[in-house]
């Protein structure tokens, strides 16, 4: 735990991720597409907390939920 809250963890599923983008356009901060290639991945294996709402909602928008959110 840190600070009362638990680690949140995020994962890009790499057979899933068609490189539509919402995630990087959500969270850039988070997510990042791959260099030579159009499929995304995450800049930290543990979201910052400034970061895990944006981090969800990118979860959430991602069409081919390719996204994992859980909590450590």
């Amino acid at each position: 735990f840190i600070a009362g809250r638990k680690i949140m963890i995020a994962k890009v599923l790499q057979e899933k991720c068609d490189g539509v983008g919402m995630c990087v356009k959500i969270c850039p901060d988070l997510f990042r597409f791959q260099e030579g290639s159009k499929k995304a991945t995450t800049l930290f294996d543990r979201v910052p907390v400034v970061l895990q709402e944006k981090c969800l909602k990118a979860a959430d928008s991602c069409p081919n939920k390719a996204i994992v959110v859980f909590n450590k």
